[in-house]
C-alpha cells in the first residue's frame, strides 16, 4: 500500500518566534558562545551591521581532520540560503534577455516531454522562484539511494522523470508552498538556457559580480564540519537539485550580498535591486516574498530574509533597507539561528488568518485495516493524518480538492447527495479511497511513559542495521534516557513504555528490541503506520 512518507529535505523555519525585542537589547556575540558552550552547536559564526559598524563574532571547534583557523572566511554549508543565488541568477538571466519570467518548464524542459499533468509544463520561472507552482516540496521518485546523502544522487535524468509524473491526477493550486524541488528544478533549467550548467552561470552571473569568491558548490581551506549532538556528521552533496541547497558560504559574503541589497555599495547587476526587492503580493504564514527574498515585518519597515538547514548546518541572513541593519549567522550544529536573527532585526509577528475550509470534512476515514486518515482542525488549520504519521497541513483548493504540499499527493472529497462519504488519497498516480467511518476523531490514545533504572538504558546503545536498505539506528544515551537517530535524521528521544519497549513522542511510532538467549539485546523492530521494519544490532 502506497502511504506517505517523511522525506529529508532542506527547510525554512516558520516564523515561531517569541516577542520581538530592539536589537541592542540581544547580544549576538554572547548567544554565539552560548551556543557552542551549551553544546548546541560545534562551531558559529556571526557577522552583523547596526548601520554604522560591522562586527563579527565566532565560536567552536571546526572538527573532523580540519586544522585551519575558525575566522570571518570560514565556510558553511548555507543549505537553502542557496535558493537567494538561484533566484539572483533568474533576476539576472532575465535582465540580460536569457530567458523571460514567464518562460514556462516546458519550453526548458522539451515541449514533447509527455507531462502526466500537463499544468506542470505550463508553470513559469516565476512560480518556480516564489513557491508558487504547485509542486511539492519533493520530487515524487525522490528515494535516496543513500539516505545519509540523500540529494547525492538524484541526477538530472531522475528530475526529468520525476517532473513527468509530478502532480499526477491532481490539481497543482497557485498557493504559496514552499517547494525544494520548484527552486531545485529552477537552478537546473537556468544552467540548460545558460548551456554550461547551474554551477557555471551561477559563477558567471551572480558570484563572480559579487567578487564572493568564498562562495561556491564546495567548500575549501577553513570550513567548518557538519555536525548534530557534539559528533561530526555527513556533508549533504547535491546533483540536479543544487539550486535548492548545495552552496557553501561565508558570513563575509553574505553580508557583502546585503550590503548590495541594501544600496550601501554600487549594483553589480544588470538587473535592478528595486525589482529584486519589490513585493509580489504573495503571502503565507505570516510572511511575504519577492522574487528573490522572503520578507517580515519590522512595525512600518520590511525585514528581507532567508535561511536554511542541511545535514547538521543551519543558516540565516536578514537585513532592513530602511536603517541598515544586517545580519548572518551560520551554525555547525543542532541550534537554528533564524529567531535570534529575526529578533535583532526587529521582527514583529502578524495575526495569521488560516485558510477557510469546509469543515464537514473532518473526521476519520478508514484507508486500509488498521490505517486511519484523521482529518481535524488544530488552532484554524486544518491537517490530515495518516496512522504512524504527523500530522501534515491540507491547503484547500478548488472543486473540493486538499494539497498536502509537503508530500506529492492530495485528498480529493467524494460526496453522495452533499453529504462526504470519503476521501480519495491521489499520489504518485495511484488513487487510494478511504471510507469516511465517523465525524468524530478519536485520537489514538497516548502511551504512558515509565520509570526505568538508570543502569537499564545501557542494554539498549548501539547501533542496528536494516539488511534490506541502507539504513541504521542509533541508540544513545541522554539525560534520563535515550534518544535515537535514524540515517540521515537527527536524534529524537524516545521513551520507555514496557519492558524493552520504548516510543517516540514526535511521530506515532514504537521500538520493540529484542534479546538473544544470553539475554542481550540484539535486534530492533520499528512499528509505524501498521508496518514492521526489522534492524539488528552491528556489532
Amino acid at each position: 500500500m502506497n502511504r506517505m512518507k517523511l522525506l529529508a529535505g532542506l527547510t525554512l523555519a516558520a516564523l515561531a518566534l517569541a516577542p520581538a525585542h530592539a536589537s541592542e537589547e540581544i547580544d549576538i556575540a554572547r548567544w554565539v558562545t552560548d551556543g557552542v558552550g551549551s553544546g548546541n552547536a560545534m562551531t558559529i559564526a556571526a557577522a552583523w551591521d547596526d548601520g554604522s559598524e560591522v562586527r563579527h563574532a565566532h565560536a567552536g571547534t571546526l572538527g573532523g581532520d580540519a586544522d585551519a583557523a575558525l575566522d570571518t572566511e570560514t565556510q558553511f554549508q548555507i543549505g537553502s540560503i542557496s535558493k537567494v543565488y538561484t533566484n539572483l541568477l533568474l533576476a539576472e538571466m532575465v535582465a540580460r534577455g536569457k530567458v523571460r519570467y514567464d518562460t514556462t518548464v516546458a519550453e526548458l524542459a522539451g515541449e514533447a516531454q509527455a507531462f502526466r499533468n500537463e499544468a506542470v509544463g505550463e508553470i513559469t520561472l516565476a512560480a518556480l522562484a516564489t513557491h508558487t507552482s504547485g509542486l511539492p516540496r519533493m520530487p515524487a521518485n525522490f528515494r535516496p539511494s543513500d539516505p545519509a546523502d540523500p540529494f547525492a544522487s538524484y541526477t538530472a535524468t531522475q528530475l526529468r522523470q520525476g517532473l513527468l509524473i509530478s502532480r499526477a491526477k491532481q490539481p497543482l493550486g497557485d498557493h504559496y508552498a514552499y517547494s525544494n524541488l520548484g527552486v531545485g528544478l529552477l537552478g537546473y533549467l537556468l544552467g540548460e538556457a545558460h548551456g554550461g550548467g547551474y554551477a557555471a552561470a551561477l559563477e558567471e552571473y551572480v558570484l563572480s559580480p559579487l567578487n564572493a569568491t568564498r562562495t561556491g558548490m564546495s567548500a575549501s581551506g577553513s570550513r567548518a564540519s557538519a555536525s548534530s549532538g557534539g559528533e561530526v556528521m555527513v556533508d549533504w552533496q547535491f546533483d540536479a537539485l543544487a539550486g535548492a541547497g548545495a552552496l557553501w558560504g561565508t558570513t563575509t559574503d553574505l553580508l557583502a550580498l546585503t550590503a548590495v541589497m541594501r544600496g550601501d555599495v554600487s549594483n553589480p547587476f544588470e538587473s535592478a535591486i528595486e525589482d529584486v526587492l519589490a513585493p509580489t503580493g504573495i503571502t503565507a504564514g505570516g510572511f511575504s516574498v519577492t522574487r528573490v527574498w522572503h520578507t517580515a515585518s519590522a512595525g512600518e519597515a520590511t525585514i528581507f530574509w532567508h535561511n536554511g538547514r542541511t545535514n547538521g548546518f543551519s543558516s540565516f541572513v536578514g537585513f532592513r533597507p530602511d536603517d541598515g541593519r544586517a545580519i548572518a549567522v551560520l551554525v555547525s550544529g543542532d541550534g537554528d539561528p533564524t529567531g535570534i536573527g529575526l529578533q535583532w532585526l526587529g521582527y514583529e509577528r502578524p495575526e495569521i488568518t488560516p485558510p477557510e475550509f469546509d469543515a464537514s470534512v473532518i473526521g476519520t476515514y478508514e484507508l486500509g485495516p488498521n490505517v486511519e486518515i484523521r482529518v481535524v482542525e488544530r488552532n484554524g488549520q486544518l491537517t490530515g493524518q495518516v496512522s504512524g504519521q504527523p500530522p501534515l497541513p491540507l491547503t484547500p483548493l478548488p472543486d473540493d480538492w486538499y494539497a498536502v504540499d509537503s508530500f506529492d499527493a492530495s485528498f480529493k472529497v467524494v460526496r453522495e447527495a452533499d453529504e462526504i462519504v470519503a476521501l480519495e488519497l491521489v499520489q504518485n498516480s495511484v488513487v487510494q479511497v478511504a471510507k469516511k467511518v465517523s465525524d468524530e476523531v478519536v485520537e489514538a490514545p497516548k502511551p504512558v511513559e515509565v520509570t526505568l533504572e538508570a543502569s537499564a538504558f545501557d542494554a539498549f546503545v548501539g547501533e542496528f542495521a536494516m539488511t534490506a536498505a541502507p539504513i541504521k539506528f542509533t541508540i544513545r544515551g541522554r539525560e534520563g534516557g535515550l534518544e535515537a537517530q535514524i540515517t540521515g535524521q537527527p536524534f529524537f528521544p524516545i521513551f520507555a513504555k514496557g519492558d524493552d519497549v520504548f516510543f517516540y513522542k514526535v511521530v506515532e511510532a514504537e521500538l520493540h528490541f529484542e534479546r538473544d538467549e544470553a539475554g542481550a539485546v540484539s535486534a530492533l523492530m520499528l512499528h509505524q503506520g501498521g508496518i514492521r521494519q526489522r534492524a539488528t544490532r552491528v556489532p
